[in-house]
């Protein structure tokens, strides 16, 4: 979408500049962790945020599920939020492109 790398999971996760808007997850990370999630290996980044529990309850300051529920349903929405982003941007993209013709139909 944006242009700079492949659009991999890595990079419309977690790089893609013209989502970057949608991510919040390093600052909720750090509130129920006392950590920095950018410093975390990328792979290790993108299974948290897909599927959290495994690793989530190893960096929780306390065992308070409240916290874990929180950031869980804070991916969900994370996740929504860039696929219905990317979806919009796509779409105004489209509209934006000039009509095909016969020409550069081919």
């Amino acid at each position: 979408m944006c242009g700079k790398e492949n659009d991999t999971a890595e990079h419309f996760v977690l790089k893609c500049s013209d989502l970057h808007s949608v991510r919040q997850s390093e600052r909720q990370w750090e509130q129920i962790t006392d950590t920095s999630f950018n410093t975390l290996p990328i792979d290790d980044q993108l299974y948290i945020l897909i599927n959290i529990w495994q690793t989530l309850k190893t960096f929780l300051k306390t065992q308070l599920s409240t916290e874990y529920h929180e950031f869980e349903k804070h991916c969900g929405r994370l996740l929504y939020g860039l696929d219905r982003t990317r979806q919009l941007l796509l779409v105004t993209e489209a509209r934006q492109r000039p009509p095909r013709t016969k020409h550069t139909q081919n």
